[in-house]
């Protein structure tokens, strides 16, 4: 026999409608959106059905799957295959979602890419930040398309809809002088250690947890071949090349005695950072700017092109890299086509 609840959704009047599927035996849960004289007849008539054997549902997306059926299996995959912090990432935007749908009993077949936009509508007008929700319908992506593997679903609402239009992104990254006031700061406090895990962040372009333990252990530095080996984002590991100042930041340590590299807790670091930060005087910098830094630095200089740098930075693709770094690039290529005037020059005046 189906069953009626109502469910709090904010689209409007809704009921959750539940029942044993004739041929599965699986529970069929769908949100209609109605008066509940209207949810009745519906009841009624899919209890007639069922009675008389006309029920012929067959869905091929899997039938019954709910929401709450699909967070709770996606959550126990993702501990097991993702870092710590993207697993509460995963379930922070599965609670969002879920307060959206109003219901964890949703039915993932009623999930549509209609209602992806409405989301999208919807947390924008909220004040939520164009990147936020555009990770937010990321993360969603990704778990959709799990689902589609375990047939829990048979299309990705996701795919179709277009990520809310963001603006170019400002890379806060520290200048010359503000590095030498943030280590000066760190200097003076004597705080050598620590000292050598910033200069690591700014020879590396390491995240923060790449370069702390357990992540990071005597295991992952290469003396031999001066370089270290870092673990980022979706456990995707690379070499990062050992410049002779890390070289011997890293010789210090291990002559010293240390266990780990860099034992610290990760909001130990982002605090202290602060407080070194505060002491120099810089504003609007975090600890994410010191790998910040250590790319824009490589392209002002002109050290090395943009694929080296996104290789170094463990980014997913060199668009990421651009995107971050568009005010630089702009600014070499305009300083790249300004050299033509000199390179003309010499051509005009040469003799030949």
């Amino acid at each position: 026999m189906a069953t009626i609840t109502k469910v709090n959704r904010k689209k409007g009047e809704a009921y959750l409608i539940r029942f044993t599927h004739p041929k599965t035996n699986k529970w069929v849960r769908r949100v209609v959106y109605c008066s509940r004289k209207e949810a009745e007849m519906i009841r009624k008539k899919i209890d007639a059905d069922i009675a008389m054997g006309a029920f012929n549902i067959m869905d091929t997306d899997g039938p019954g799957y709910s929401w709450a059926e699909l967070k709770k299996k996606y959550l126990k995959f993702a501990q097991k295959n993702k870092s710590e912090g993207t697993v509460e990432r995963d379930k922070n935007v599965m609670d969002v979602f879920e307060a959206f749908l109003g219901s964890d009993e949703y039915s993932l077949t009623a999930i549509t890419g209609s209602m992806i936009e409405e989301y999208k509508a919807e947390r924008l007008s909220e004040g939520k930040k164009e990147a936020t929700v555009g990770l937010e319908m990321r993360h969603l992506r990704s778990i959709f398309y799990q689902a589609m593997k375990w047939k829990m679903m048979g299309n990705n609402p996701v795919v179709g809809v277009k990520h809310p239009q963001m603006d170019i992104i400002k890379v806060r990254y520290l200048t010359k002088a503000e590095i030498k006031r943030l280590l000066e700061a760190i200097h003076r406090a004597k705080d050598w250690e620590f000292g050598g895990l910033v200069q690591a962040y700014l020879n590396t372009g390491a995240r923060r947890n790449e370069l702390l333990s357990p992540f990071f252990t005597w295991d992952n530095v290469d003396f031999h071949n001066r370089q270290i080996l870092v673990q980022g984002k979706g456990k995707r590991k690379r070499y990062i090349p050992m410049n002779t100042r890390l070289y011997g930041i890293l010789e210090t340590l291990q002559k010293d005695g240390y266990k780990h590299p860099f034992e610290y807790k990760p909001d130990y670091v982002t605090r202290r950072v602060q407080k070194y930060y505060r002491e120099a005087g810089i504003e609007g910098a975090n600890l994410h700017s010191l790998r910040k830094t250590f790319g824009s630095l490589l392209l002002q200089y002109g050290s090395v092109d943009l694929y080296t740098v996104s290789k170094l930075l463990g980014h997913s693709s060199v668009t990421t890299t651009e995107k971050y770094y568009v005010d630089l690039l702009d600014e070499n290529y305009r300083s790249s086509v300004g050299a033509m005037d000199d390179i003309l020059d010499d051509v005009l005046n040469s003799e030949e």
